[in-house]
């Protein structure tokens, strides 16, 4: 990208309407220019000098195609952290051949998806359902209070989120199971006690208590999570995912879940979103399922456009950027 004191122009990829605009940060230098159609951005007089894309969901990402072929660009960015919305855009332009950097909103929304994961273990842990009915019912029920103290949470893919999700699991004094694509990466600095390889994942499927998947949504994770990983959990163990929702296989959750192989899920991902009314997830009481809102918190919109500017200031300075996306594994 061009250096300080020339004038950048940024392409924004999303509906004019979207309320992530509304913080888009202003920036001596720096011109957005928002559209979500290809006739729009060519009415822009300065849109052939662009050199920066944003793609903000749900823009459209065919419009995004268009436009890439009328620019030269030198660098695209996700405001989401998972990039499985551009894997088509990806291979038509052959961006994984391509110098072209591809950064991502990583690191923007990992606490709060921590905090959600660490949410719904307790609610398992402590038998929170059991806790309300007793409270509507009036009935005195002294049950023995599990802890989560000494417990094990296997961590499927071990990114930035994950990671997050470790630190609170290690706080409150929980073993760390690892699985990753790539275990020779090691350990995280310590916060898993174990790491293993996707071909060994049944070993931490069989291990925890809590198993928390974060994996990416790629060719090579689709229904990661199926018969066999939920046949390999306790029959006391809790399945949670907070990544893609294409990395599950719902139907084996489903009969895992009907042959009570498993104690319970907690969802906020799905295959098809939103989630169909007809899914026979719905409506089940040792199931929690939200609308993949866990990380959809009040300063979601600032976070997302603070890990842009970081990546902005490292491409400005010519360095490397902070959020890099592996092209060609799509994460």
């Amino acid at each position: 990208m061009k250096q300080a004191g020339s004038m950048i122009y940024v392409a924004v990829v999303c509906p004019k309407d979207s309320k992530m605009l509304n913080y888009m940060p202003k920036i001596p230098g720096v011109e957005f220019l928002v559209a979500n159609d290809i006739k729009t951005f060519q009415s822009y007089p300065k849109i052939k000098s662009t050199e920066a894309v944003l793609w903000i969901p749900p823009g459209d990402t065919k419009v995004l195609g268009e436009l890439w072929s009328t620019i030269d660009a030198k660098w695209i960015h996700s405001f989401f952290a998972g990039v499985d919305g551009l894997a088509d855009f990806v291979k038509e332009k052959k961006l994984a051949q391509s110098s072209v950097p591809l950064t991502n909103g990583r690191g923007a929304f990992s606490s709060s998806l921590a905090e959600y994961a660490m949410a719904t273990i307790l609610h398992f842990n402590k038998q929170i359902p059991r806790i309300q009915e007793n409270s509507r019912k009036g009935k005195w029920d002294k049950f023995v209070m599990s802890t989560v103290k000494g417990k094990t949470i296997g961590l499927i893919g071990f990114g930035d989120i994950a990671k997050a999700t470790a630190k609170l699991a290690r706080a409150f004094g929980m073993k760390v199971l690892a699985v990753r694509r790539s275990p020779g990466k090691g350990t995280g600095d310590g916060l898993a006690d174990e790491v293993v390889g996707f071909e060994d994942r049944l070993s931490v499927f069989a291990s925890a208590d809590f198993v928390v998947s974060v994996l990416p949504g790629t060719s090579e994770t689709l229904n990661f999570c199926g018969e066999k990983e939920f046949d390999a959990m306790k029959r006391t163990g809790v399945f949670i995912n907070i990544g893609r929702g294409v990395t599950v296989d719902e139907a084996a959750l489903c009969k895992a879940l009907d042959a009570k192989k498993i104690v319970g899920a907690a969802l906020d991902v799905f295959h098809t979103e939103p989630l169909p009314e007809s899914s026979p997830l719905w409506k089940r009481e040792n199931v929690l399922i939200t609308a993949h809102n866990a990380d959809f918190t009040e300063d979601y919109a600032e976070q997302g456009w603070r890990v842009w500017q970081e990546n902005y200031n490292a491409a400005r300075s010519g360095k490397t950027m902070v959020t890099p996306v592996q092209k060609e594994l799509g994460y």
